[in-house]
């Protein structure tokens, strides 16, 4: 399915709440997955990063339209999973989410945890963990930016990968994830554009290289 928009955040226009429980179907846990699942409720591993550590009342905000006509959908998951019930919701929507195809994204604020999507799927082979949206512009501040580069990495693919860098104070830390997405993930990423707040020679360098 197709819709025109989503973002993660605490408040949107007028929307419709999704039931989370709408969304769930039967998962087999084997001992090994549930042990690993258990471990994640304990340690209190989130869904959601900001990079600020706030525990934030996060929804997941959908925007579909249809003839020119704009509906939201407000679907709320738990930042914290307190047990293998609400993971296995979780892990049912983030699954029906990576099967939809979105024109654009916000995730603004914040984004979802490469380690929580990990440990809901286990790295399985069969399910692309990756979220598919044509256009996406990233804004991300100082601590959020190791989150956003780790997330685009692993569980993005888009068209148009716009990322501003103009917030971030040393980019250059950056130096060897942002060369391999622009010489490696052109797959996921035939458009990229980074921008800086000033020059990048080092980046530059490697790239002629």
């Amino acid at each position: 399915m197709k819709f025109s928009y989503i973002d993660i955040a605490t408040c949107c226009p007028a929307y419709a709440i999704i039931d989370p429980q709408s969304g769930v179907f039967e998962i087999t846990l084997n001992d090994q997955l549930k042990a690993k699942w258990q471990e994640a409720i304990d340690k209190s591993v989130p869904l959601f990063l900001d990079g600020e550590g706030v525990e934030t009342l996060y929804k997941i905000f959908i925007k579909m339209t249809v003839d020119g006509n704009s509906v939201w959908y407000a679907l709320k998951l738990e930042n914290f999973p307190k047990n293998i019930e609400k993971m296995i919701i979780v892990r049912c929507w983030l699954e029906h989410l990576f099967k939809c195809a979105f024109e654009h994204c916000g995730f603004g604020d914040a984004v979802f945890n490469p380690e929580m999507i990990n440990i809901l799927f286990d790295n399985h082979n069969t399910i692309p963990t990756q979220f598919n949206i044509q256009q996406k512009y990233f804004f991300p501040s100082n601590n959020l930016c190791k989150y956003v580069l780790d997330f685009v990495l692993n569980h993005l693919a888009s068209r148009y990968l716009h990322i501003d860098f103009t917030r971030v104070d040393i980019i250059e830390q950056y130096t060897d994830i942002l060369f391999n997405i622009l010489i490696n993930e052109g797959n996921k990423f035939p458009k990229v554009f980074f921008e800086f707040l000033s020059g990048f020679p080092r980046l530059y360098d490697l790239i002629v290289e």
